[in-house]
């Protein structure tokens, strides 16, 4: 429950710094706030929609079977979500606001990084030519699908799984700096609209044959490429709701999934595969499908991996692997009785 209170002073905190920062770089927030709507692609909407009710029921449920009382599961689940909402409020008017503090600029930059990190190739026409756009297409809906859950819920399943406090509040600080830190402070140092917005943006044809290759491969006709034009649509507008604004790097999809992945692979040696599948299908899409550079990406997960294994060390009792923590504690406890 404390970690659970902390989290929720942070998203309120956070909200409210972001508020006042848009107040002072945009004109009509307010305005903005209150007229705006989400209208994007419906069926991510009614996926969302229903998972934001079914998860938290299912983590009440959870907290009950785990012997916690009616008042304090209910409290506790409605305070993360509470926090959760604060947070992505937040982060859209931050994200949004961005390029009223720094405009657009490192795209040239970050395209040429990526082809010479990938001997002179496009990483996006590698994966093309690898994997295939028929089986990239196919996995697409795992890029708003079961992210979408661990984009906005995972903290939910975190309490709900988890009664291991100083775990949950090291995967609070983790979830909260995948989107603050990457979305936010990184990506003011590397502002850029990604390489599917690239010729739109800088009116070239850089990546018209990424352009084509999404037409030929029928992107346009799934939610992966409404919700691109809904999100090019809503910036050429000035609009905002949750879930909108435009900033490559550095990617907050792979950063949310390597948080998953760390989290799966502490906790079951099942969930690890599986896990960490889903984050390099997540990296690979994210790259695929223009949103981002391979760069973003990768620097996503190394600076999650060091801030996982900063905090480990923060926690942790010094010298004690986590398997034994617990087991030492009973051990100090009987010995006192």
């Amino acid at each position: 429950m404390v970690a659970s209170l902390a989290f929720f002073a942070f998203g309120l905190g956070y909200a409210l710094f972001s508020f006042v920062i848009a107040v002072v770089f945009r004109d009509e927030v307010l305005a903005d706030m209150l007229s705006t709507t989400t209208s994007g692609p419906v069926a991510t909407l009614w996926y969302v929609a229903v998972s934001v009710v079914l998860v938290p029921v299912w983590a009440v449920w959870a907290e009950l079977r785990r012997g916690k009382d009616v008042r304090r599961a209910i409290g506790n689940v409605a305070l993360v979500v509470a926090a959760i909402l604060a947070l992505h409020l937040g982060f859209t008017l931050f994200k949004t606001t961005m390029p009223a503090i720094v405009p657009y600029y490192a795209d040239p930059y970050l395209a040429a990084f990526d082809a010479w990190l990938h001997a002179n190739s496009d990483p996006w026409a590698v994966i093309n030519r690898v994997v295939g756009p028929e089986t990239m297409l196919g996995l697409a809906p795992l890029y708003h699908g079961p992210w979408l859950i661990a984009a906005f819920l995972f903290p939910v399943i975190l309490v709900a799984c988890d009664d291991d406090e100083a775990r949950i509040k090291r995967y609070f600080l983790l979830y909260c700096a995948s989107w603050v830190v990457i979305g936010n402070v990184l990506a003011l140092g590397g502002m850029s609209v990604g390489p599917v917005f690239f010729d739109r943006f800088y009116d070239s044809s850089r990546f018209g044959l990424m352009t084509l290759t999404h037409r030929f491969a029928g992107v346009e006709s799934t939610t992966l490429g409404a919700l691109q034009e809904y999100l090019w649509q809503m910036s050429s507008a000035g609009r905002e709701s949750f879930g909108t604004g435009i900033s490559a790097f550095a990617s907050v999809h792979v950063s949310v999934a390597t948080v998953v992945a760390l989290y799966c692979g502490e906790r079951s040696a099942l969930l690890a595969v599986p896990a960490a599948l889903l984050c390099g299908a997540i990296l690979l899409l994210s790259i695929w499908s223009g949103y981002h550079y391979a760069a973003d990406g990768y620097v996503s997960v190394g600076v999650m991996a060091l801030l996982w294994a900063f905090l480990r060390r923060r926690f942790e009792p010094a010298g004690l692997l986590p398997a034994f923590r617990g087991r030492v504690s009973g051990d100090l406890y009987r010995a006192n009785r």
